[in-house]
């Protein structure tokens, strides 16, 4: 099994690539597992309901309309929009899965310290189950 370091991820919102401005992104999948379970039961038993995602980025503030801010803050209220994370950076293969699908802003904020740089983080709310795309 090859193992990878993180530094050559891929992340496009909106048809915008954003990852040259990222330092952290992340895809969580919440099954959302509903406990069923009766008295007669020797354990808990659970069925499987809808799944969540969600993703989260970090990256460094860019203000320039072809970048992240523009990108993501002008999504706000604006409905979803397609992404695709591309974990290896690589097109999708049988080696290289990329998630792709579509979201919402959920949460954008700015954040500027004196002596530091100043950063951004978003969530964002996808809506359907994000699809494993092997090429």
């Amino acid at each position: 099994m090859a193992r990878l370091a993180g530094k050559n991820m891929n992340f496009a919102y909106n048809s915008v690539q954003i990852e040259d401005e990222l330092n952290s992104a992340s895809l969580s999948v919440d099954n959302n597992l509903a406990e069923v379970t009766a008295f007669a039961d020797d354990g808990s038993e659970f069925v499987e309901g809808l799944p969540n995602s969600t993703i989260d980025v970090a990256g460094s503030f860019d203000g320039a309309g072809s970048q992240g801010d523009a990108t993501i803050f002008t999504q706000i209220g604006s409905g979803e929009a397609a992404y695709v994370m591309q974990p290896t950076g690589a097109a999708a293969d049988a080696n290289n899965p990329n998630y792709t699908g579509n979201a919402l802003v959920s949460s954008y904020s700015i954040t500027a310290d004196v002596g530091g740089a100043v950063s951004y983080t978003a969530t964002f709310q996808t809506n359907g189950k994000p699809t494993r795309d092997l090429g």
